[in-house]
C-alpha cells in the first residue's frame, strides 16, 4: 500500500527524546516536509500539575504546551515545513477546573493555540449535549467524530472528514470515537445517539471517497482498536490515537500505518515529522516531547488560565479536614486492587442514606488526596463527575449478577468496583466467596443499595442495576456528599480491611 523511505532530521528546539524510523533511499532529493503535533486525554489539565504525590516539579498545562507548538510551529515556518496540531479526544472531566467550568476555558486555550482539529472523546459527552453544543459553537476547529449519528436519521452530528490543501500536499482528516461511549457516561447523556463500529465505519468513507494525498484518523478508540483498525483497513496513512492512554515514545507501524499517541493530561506533546514524496509518506520520525517546568509559559494562554484559576480557586482552597495518611486514588490502584480512598468513600455513600451495600466504579475515582490538609478542591479533583447518589433495591440474585460482572472485569478497568458492606474473593474470574454484612449473601433476599447515577443507569457494563426497585435519585451530588462528610468528621484516618481479594 505504502512505502517509506528517506528519513530526514530536523533540529529540535525542544529537549527531544530518542526516537525511530524506517526509511530506504529516496529517489528525489529534497522532498516536502510536514510535521504532526498532538496531544490526547489530557482531561481538563489545564494547569500544570505533580504527575506523581511524590514528586518535587509539576508538568504539563496548556501554557506550556502553547509554547511547545508556538516554538515548532516558528522554526518550521522558517523553513517552509507545515505544522498540523491535533487532539485525539477527552479534553474534558477530571480536574476541579474542567467540573466548575465545563471544558469552556479549555476550548478557549485551544482556539489561542491554533488547534487544527480534534476528534470528540467519550468524555467530552459527561456534562450533557446542550453543554457540547455549547463548546461546539465556541471552537474554532472543527470537531470530528464520523462513527457518532442521530438515531432518527442516521446522519452524523460531527464532521465526519474533511481535507487541507498545505503546500500542494492533500491532507484528508477522519474522525472515529470508541462505540462503547454509551456505558462511559451516563446514558441520558447521549439520548438520540448511535455509536456505528469505527472500523466499518472507516471503511464505508474510504471506499466511498477514495481520498488523495494522506490520510489521519484521529481517532478516540484506544491503542487495542487501533492496532484492528489498521490490521482491516487500507487508504489510512496515519493514526493519532488517544482513549487509553497509552505512552507511544517512537511511533508503531502496523500494515503500514503510523500509530501515534501522547500518553495523558498533557505530559507529552507528540512530535510526528513526515517526508512527502508525490503526495505520499516517503519517511517518518518521531518522538514525545516531555512538557516540564523549564519551558515557559505561553503568555497569551496563561492569561486565560490566570482568569479562570482565581474564579475556582476562591471557592476550593477552603480547608475542610485533615487526613492521616494519602487516600490512594491512583489509576493503576484503584482500577485493579481495594484502596483506603474506595473504601472510605464507598462507605460514605453507604452510611449517607444507611444501606446495605454500596458501588462505586473506580473510573470515578480520578486522583489521589494527600496526607495533610485537605480542601474541597482536593476532593473535586478526585470525584469531578458530579454524579448523584442514587438509592435502589436487587434481589441477592441480581447483586450476584453485578458481582459476577465485575469479577470477569480486565485489569486497569474503570468498571473495577469499590464496595461496602460486602466482602468477595475472586479466582479466576469466579467468585469463590461472598459475604454481606457478616453473612453469607442470600440469593432471595431483598437488599438495599446505595451506588452513583452512573451506574444506577448501567454503566461499564452492569445493565442488572436497571432492574433496581424503589429507585430514587437522591440529588445528591457524590463530591458534595463527601465534602460534608470530612467537614463533620474533620480527621480521615481510613485504611483497607481486605473487603475485595481478585487476582
Amino acid at each position: 500500500m505504502k512505502r517509506f523511505i528517506n528519513v530526514f532530521f530536523l533540529t529540535f528546539i525542544i529537549v527531544s527524546i530518542s526516537c525511530t524510523s524506517k526509511s530506504i533511499k529516496s529517489h528525489r532529493e529534497k522532498p516536502e516536509h510536514l510535521t504532526i503535533l498532538y496531544i490526547n486525554d489530557y482531561h481538563g489539565h489545564i494547569r500544570s500539575f505533580k504527575a506523581h504525590f511524590k514528586d518535587e516539579h509539576k508538568v504539563g498545562g496548556m501554557a506550556r504546551i502553547a509554547t511547545v507548538v508556538k516554538s515548532i510551529r516558528q522554526e518550521n515556518a522558517g523553513k517552509k515545513v507545515p505544522t498540523i496540531f491535533l487532539c485525539a479526544g477527552d479534553v474534558l472531566q477530571g480536574t476541579p477546573m474542567s467540573t466548575m467550568f465545563k471544558g469552556e476555558p479549555d476550548f478557549i486555550c485551544l482556539n489561542k493555540m491554533g488547534l487544527n482539529g480534534m476528534v470528540v472523546g467519550n468524555h467530552e459527552f459527561d456534562y450533557g449535549q446542550v453543554n457540547l453544543n455549547k463548546l461546539r459553537k465556541l471552537a474554532d476547529f472543527p470537531i470530528l467524530g464520523a462513527n457518532v449519528v442521530s438515531e432518527r436519521g442516521k446522519t452524523p452530528i460531527f464532521t465526519s472528514f474533511f481535507t487541507r490543501n498545505i503546500r500542494g500536499i492533500h491532507i484528508n482528516f477522519l474522525g472515529l470515537v470508541t462505540e462503547e461511549t454509551p456505558i462511559t457516561t451516563h446514558p441520558k447523556n447521549v439520548l438520540g445517539l448511535v455509536f456505528l463500529d469505527p472500523v466499518e465505519t472507516a471503511k464505508k468513507i474510504i471506499e466511498e471517497r477514495e481520498p488523495e494525498g494522506i490520510t489521519v484518523a484521529v481517532t478516540h478508540l484506544g491503542f487495542a482498536m487501533d492496532k484492528k483498525l489498521a490490521e482491516s483497513i487500507d487508504g489510512i496513512d496515519i493514526i493519532i490515537g488517544g482513549h487509553s492512554h497509552t505512552k507511544i515514545d517512537t511511533p508503531i507501524v502496523v500494515n503500514d500505518i503510523i500509530i501515534c499517541q501522547a500518553y495523558e493530561y498533557g505530559e507529552f506533546v507528540g512530535r510526528l515529522d513526515l517526508d512527502i514524496e508525490d503526495g505520499k509518506i516517503a519517511g517518518f520520525k518521531g518522538e514525545l516531547i516531555p512538557v516540564t517546568e523549564d519551558i515557559g509559559e505561553d503568555s497569551t494562554v496563561k492569561t486565560v488560565i490566570s482568569e479562570y484559576a482565581k474564579r475556582l480557586d476562591k471557592k476550593l482552597d477552603e480547608v475542610i479536614g485533615k487526613a492521616f495518611a494519602l487516600l490512594d486514588g491512583e489509576r493503576e490502584n484503584v482500577r485493579n486492587k481495594e484502596t483506603n480512598l474506595g473504601d472510605l468513600v464507598a462507605d460514605i455513600l453507604r452510611g449517607t442514606v444507611g444501606k446495605d451495600i454500596a458501588f462505586i466504579n473506580a473510573g470515578s475515582i480520578r486522583a489521589s488526596i494527600d496526607s495533610g490538609d485537605i480542601t474541597a478542591g482536593d476532593v473535586i479533583n478526585a470525584f469531578p463527575f458530579g454524579g448523584h447518589l442514587v438509592t435502589m433495591k436487587l434481589k441477592g440474585s441480581e447483586v450476584l449478577e453485578i458481582l459476577s460482572h465485575f469479577a470477569l472485569i480486565e485489569p486497569g478497568s474503570g468498571g473495577f468496583l469499590q464496595v461496602s458492606g460486602i466482602k468477595i474473593e475472586i479466582i479466576n474470574g469466579k467468585i469463590k466467596t461472598l459475604g454481606i454484612n457478616g453473612k453469607q449473601i442470600d440469593v432471595n433476599k431483598t437488599y438495599t443499595i446505595s451506588t452513583n447515577d452512573f451506574l444506577a443507569a448501567g454503566g461499564d457494563g452492569y445493565k442488572t442495576f436497571k432492574n433496581g426497585r424503589d429507585y430514587l435519585d437522591t440529588g445528591l451530588v457524590v463530591s458534595d456528599i463527601i465534602i460534608d462528610y470530612i467537614k463533620t468528621h474533620k480527621a480521615i484516618n481510613a485504611k483497607t480491611d481486605g473487603r475485595i481479594n481478585k487476582d
